[in-house]
């Protein structure tokens, strides 16, 4: 049998070329946000309208512009990596529950939210021109606490965002490769500062204090509490204590006498071990691993007791000492 094979063979007719943008001004611009550290406090409210932190990066620095383009050509704005964007308040989460981030670019007069896309028109019914960026255009990027409690891990800082390329401007395609602006961001962290009550102001009184009680010393309970909210769960919180009227070698307060003598009555503080306290701050009593918003509790002793041999004067005597607190 005798086969014949046929090529059959078709010609398509191309309609004229259609103009594409070329670059003819500047080149492809990336920016930068360095590292930074946000800090907030643990009793900060939610608030998805006034942002906790934000940062500009710097501007492209020339003008970036494309000749021949088709109106009706797209372009916009993208983020890379980033998820769970709020449709109303555009804010997307972060790597810590509770903290958002939003994205803006500044085209050098006005400031636009991401993702956008939008079609390049020209004035005058044109269907060809040209399209530019301004060396002015930047990134700036928000922070929000998106909830009222935090759960951090890391004192010295945890990780909202990691360092890497965050956003991104187009033209024609999306493709993060094809940026005409891109953004980088360095490691974005965070740290939180507990936020305390404190008693209000102690008076520890003698009552009457007869010669015979000087001598031997008078104690008093001297207990007192403070209450801190932390995003860390737990914390510590170290207590001493100073005085403006400190001994020569800070081992006790001098208290006025009714006389006005300083150098005739003492009163020393321990701490709830019975530990001496010095009075110019060098010593303190730290309790640790604290719930959030529960209190840290001090049960400390004051002791009067005569600094001289000589007898003060009769009458009423005072003293003034001041609580310091260091809360981690």
């Amino acid at each position: 049998m005798l086969r014949i094979a046929t090529t059959l063979c078709a010609l398509a007719l191309s309609p004229a070329a259609s103009a594409v943008c070329t670059l003819a001004r500047g080149a492809p611009t990336a920016v930068a946000i360095p590292s930074q550290v946000i800090r907030i406090n643990a009793d900060a409210a939610a608030d998805t309208s006034t942002p906790i932190a934000q940062f500009d990066s710097n501007a492209a620095g020339q003008n970036i512009g494309y000749d021949a383009c088709d109106v009706g050509t797209e372009y916009g704005k993208q983020v890379l990596y980033l998820t769970g964007q709020d449709a109303t308040t555009r804010i997307y989460q972060t790597n810590i529950p509770g903290i958002g981030i939003k994205l803006l670019w500044n085209n050098g007069s006005a400031f636009g939210n991401f993702p956008s896309k939008s079609f390049i028109t020209f004035p005058g019914g044109q269907s060809v021109g040209t399209f530019d960026y301004s060396a002015a255009s930047f990134y700036r990027i928000q922070f929000f606490k998106t909830a009222n409690n935090l759960r951090l891990s890391n004192p010295n800082g945890d990780t909202v965002l990691p360092a890497g390329d965050i956003a991104y401007n187009y033209l024609m395609t999306a493709d993060p490769s094809s940026f005409i602006m891109k953004l980088a961001i360095g490691d974005i962290s965070i740290i939180s500062t507990p936020t305390c009550n404190t008693d209000s102001a102690k008076t520890v009184d003698f009552n009457d204090v007869t010669p015979s009680l000087l001598r031997q010393g008078v104690t008093r309970n001297l207990n007192f509490n403070i209450t801190c909210k932390s995003d860390y769960g737990t914390y510590s919180a170290k207590a001493s204590m100073i005085t403006s009227t400190p001994s020569s070698d800070g081992a006790y307060i001098r208290a006025k006498d009714a006389g006005g003598n300083l150098d005739r009555l003492g009163i020393k503080i321990t701490d709830g071990a019975g530990k001496a306290m010095k009075l110019d701050g060098s010593t303190s009593e730290q309790k640790t691993s604290i719930t959030s918003q529960g209190p840290a509790e001090f049960a400390w002793n004051a002791t009067l007791f005569a600094s001289s041999k000589t007898a003060p004067a009769g009458g009423t005597f005072n003293a003034k000492a001041e609580v310091i607190f260091d809360i981690q």
